[in-house]
């Protein structure tokens, strides 16, 4: 492939529009997951402030919520006290 890119202009041209567009299509797709990730967050703060979810659940909840979700998505960031009480406060 290398001897067609510096054989063929046309192709050098084609080439370099594909490796563009390809680029461009990986930041559309992660500005398309930001913008799921940001509305969860967004309805997770919603669904604690809705269900009182301290006051129901005592004291210890924001601290058990984080070591539940940690346990059911290992290999998920995001749920630690302090991020849950800011999705809290975000609303």
């Amino acid at each position: 492939m290398r001897n067609l890119i510096k054989m063929d202009e046309e192709y050098k041209i084609w080439i370099q529009k594909v490796s563009q567009r390809y680029q461009q299509s990986q930041i559309k797709a992660a500005l398309h997951v930001n913008v799921e990730m940001l509305e969860f967050y967004w309805s997770l703060g919603k669904d604690i402030v809705n269900l009182h979810a301290e006051h129901r659940w005592g004291s210890n909840f924001f601290e058990n919520l984080s070591n539940d979700m940690l346990h059911l998505l290992p290999d998920v960031k995001g749920f630690s006290v302090t991020n849950l009480r800011y999705y809290e406060t975000i609303l």
